[in-house]
């Protein structure tokens, strides 16, 4: 049976009908932060989310989000934490070619996913400290299974300028081309029969093709290169990755 709860005016309300507790008299933690702005995102873009317009979505004030939050930059890094933890990584005891390559998959699904995550990468906005889980995984397998520190950090870098290319050239991100030829030639351009008979079979290739071929070849590439001793050779120490890829740890 219902509570009745008689009020100063006279009515009655009923506790199962009573009204929820409005949004700004509840406490404001990170994770609502987080969870309104992945609402935000996937509703408006990359382009679409900012600091007043997620307050809104919070129903708060923009200082009350400013007190756990300091700047758009650090919120896109909580944001792309949260859909890293969406990875899954492969058991790393198998193949070690078979265990990069389905863990770069798993991230490329991942991210595939979220759109705007391709747009906050081309602005240098991602990513953050959860990515790093994934470039641990990585670099531990290439090293454990006879890659100098070198060597993985380039096939790591290379690994992952692979991913983000292709993910903001399929996601159609303004002023980056499409992954196919710059232009098919016309009928009269008798100069270029490669490219012609080539082309249509470029454009059959769907976005996913594209990357698993890609992926596989660049990793053919990388372990078929003679494995240099551990702590890497003076010639490679002279060679440094003047920009590691983001997620790497410094």
């Amino acid at each position: 049976m219902n509570t009745v709860i008689r009020v100063w005016s006279g009515s009655q309300v009923t506790r199962d009908s009573a009204p929820a507790p409005d949004r700004a008299m509840q406490p404001l933690t990170r994770p609502h932060i987080v969870a309104a702005g992945l609402r935000l995102l996937e509703r408006e873009g990359a382009a679409g989310l900012s600091m007043r317009k997620l307050a809104g979505e919070l129903g708060r004030a923009p200082a009350a989000v400013y007190r756990h939050i300091s700047n758009k930059r650090e919120l896109l890094s909580l944001l792309f934490d949260e859909v890293s933890r969406q990875i899954v990584v492969p058991d790393a005891g198998g193949d070690p070619r078979t265990v990069v390559l389905e863990a770069a998959q798993s991230a490329h699904r991942t991210m595939e996913e979220h759109g705007w995550i391709a747009a906050g990468m081309l602005d240098g906005e991602l990513p953050g400290a959860a990515s790093l889980r994934l470039a641990e995984f990585i670099l531990d397998v290439l090293v454990r299974n006879g890659m100098s520190d070198v060597q993985a950090a380039r096939l790591y870098v290379a690994l992952w300028q692979f991913l983000v290319g292709h993910l903001v050239a399929a996601a159609g991100v303004p002023g980056c081309p499409s992954p196919g030829p710059v232009a098919r030639p016309g009928d009269g351009d008798g100069d270029c029969p490669t490219v012609r008979r080539v082309a249509p079979l470029i454009e059959r290739m769907s976005d996913q093709e594209r990357f698993t071929t890609g992926l596989r070849l660049l990793l053919d590439g990388a372990f078929a290169e003679p494995r240099a001793p551990r702590a890497g050779t003076a010639a490679e120490e002279e060679v440094p990755v003047s920009r590691p890829a983001p997620g790497a740890a410094e």
